[in-house]
């Protein structure tokens, strides 16, 4: 997915390059035919190469608060299109033909519907002010329609002028994604959006939250490109880099004062909660993740269960998990194999050394696995343990569960037993576990921080930064006792 959306910021790149080489003639309106037709090439290009986010509650929400606010615009005749991109980019635009696409990445950094609607009227006003004719000429549009589709041939291909152009153009990637039509029309789709949105029963000052969210990411992105040595990255006209951004928020500021601003609706957080909940945030790679008590290695493709309601730690070289009580617990720690030495004579050995002998031993059997165990130790004297070994892939999963319980040995025994025939080679579905990091909610208490959160977040940088962002407390302030946070896991 990488790949491909590496090439969606390529693509638009250069078609926007080919936009600004080429004199521009006379503006010259396109017809309802026209729009349509290049609104249609341009959408099967970019979902071909970006892809539709596949989370049909998510869509179906951003469908329907489209035409809501599409049927209160200027334009509510034309066929708008409502589709939200599996990008993690921060952005929203719009094409000829009604076309309004909103990327998973900025949802995120939403709080509210009422948040998302000022998003989607902004791209609504884009398509009822007629910008990308104002912009370009018909035939200019038309070029890039096929410019684009001769650039996907010569860059998949890794052939033509497109693909010789790479380099340079991943120097400048985070100017992709449709940089907006200008700031005049961005002022003016400002405006008009605020007035969709208050015709809808929607206060349009909700634009301006949108506003300094982009602004915190924004100064957060300069920091992080300082960081590593590059260039800050801008996205299209709502994330701007012009040096007047804060003229720009007044100007908004002003439109939206002399409208009505009494609509309440899309202000209750919890709604919109509900809608981002389990959304995927980032497609990095987790060596290993931990969802309902299920451990999940990608590195060595394996995945066990532990107890419900124990606590499952995850250390180098081993998994442990916790009971609450009598002093129990189940480690696996992982071994290299010796596939000459058989699983019973790997355990005994092990045992051996330590002077201590296996009782009540029976292999373990399963799909590319072999294993032995058994139990040593008393009950009776509060030292039961359960031992096993798994031979899988080139390693030896060595497992103990230990139980200080006289009364209850049996018992554990039993949960031991389980979580250890649990383990087995991770499927397809197993790996989406742990291939995604998601959205998702927790109630702040007394003492949370977003530096404590950023613990327990699978990031690889910039955690907290980004724990603030989504939070909208960039770069300081810190959670309320009850108030709801997004976190990733």
């Amino acid at each position: 997915m990488r790949y491909y959306r590496g090439l969606y910021r390529l693509l638009m790149v250069l078609s926007l390059s080919i936009l600004m080489a080429v004199p521009s003639p006379p503006a010259l309106a396109l017809s309802e035919a026209e729009a349509a037709k290049i609104g249609k090439e341009m959408y099967e290009q970019v979902t071909g190469s970006v892809g539709i986010y596949e989370n049909e509650r998510i869509q179906n929400y951003v469908r329907e608060l489209g035409h809501e606010l599409a049927l209160n615009s200027d334009r509510p005749d034309i066929e708008y299109t409502f589709t939200v991109l599996d990008s993690p980019d921060i952005n929203a635009f719009a094409t000829p033909g009604g076309y309004v696409y909103v990327n998973r990445g900025l949802l995120a950094y939403l709080k509210t519907r009422a948040e998302l609607a000022g998003v989607i009227s902004h791209e609504i006003a884009h398509i009822t002010e007629d910008h990308a004719s104002r912009q370009q000429s018909a035939g200019t549009w038309s070029n890039v329609g096929s410019f684009i589709l001769g650039a996907v041939v010569a860059v998949t291909t890794g052939s033509g002028a497109a693909a010789s152009a790479t380099q340079d153009v991943a120097n400048t990637a985070g100017y992709a994604l449709v940089r907006g039509y200008g700031r005049d029309m961005e002022l003016e789709a400002d405006r008009e959006g605020a007035k969709f949105m208050a015709r809808a029963g929607y206060n349009p000052e909700a634009m301006l939250s949108v506003l300094s969210v982009l602004k915190d990411q924004e100064s957060f992105m300069r920091v992080r490109a300082k960081d590593e040595g590059r260039k800050p990255v801008a996205y299209h006209g709502v994330f701007s880099t012009h040096p007047r951004n804060d003229d720009r928020l007044q100007e908004v500021i002003a439109a939206a004062k002399k409208l009505d601003t009494s609509g309440t609706k899309g202000i209750d957080p919890a709604q919109f909660r509900d809608v981002l909940e389990g959304m995927k945030f980032s497609e990095e790679q987790r060596a290993s993740a931990i969802v309902d008590n299920r451990y999940y290695n990608a590195k060595l493709g394996f995945t066990l269960a532990f107890p419900s309601g124990w606590r499952v730690v995850s250390r180098s070289g081993s998994v442990l998990g916790v009971a609450s009580r009598d002093n129990t617990a189940l480690q696996m720690r992982v071994k290299r194999a010796d596939a000459t030495v058989p699983p019973e004579n790997f355990l005994r050995d092990q045992l051996k050394a330590r002077k201590l002998e296996l009782r009540d031993g029976e292999e373990i059997t399963g799909d590319e696995l072999q294993g032995y165990t058994g139990v040593f130790g008393d009950a009776s004297a509060g030292n039961f343990t359960r031992i096993a070994v798994i031979y899988f892939g080139s390693n030896a999963y060595l497992f103990e569960g230990r139980t200080s319980s006289q009364t209850l040995a049996g018992f554990y025994d039993t949960l031991f037993r389980s979580s250890i025939d649990s383990f087995r080679p991770m499927e397809g579905a197993d790996r989406d576990a742990v291939l995604g990091i998601d959205v998702h909610f927790v109630k702040a208490v007394e003492g949370t921080t977003f530096k404590g959160l950023a613990t327990e977040c699978p990031l690889p940088k910039y955690k907290e930064e980004q724990l603030r962002l989504v939070n909208g407390y960039y770069p300081r302030g810190e959670p309320e006792p009850g108030e709801w946070v997004k976190i990733f896991r």
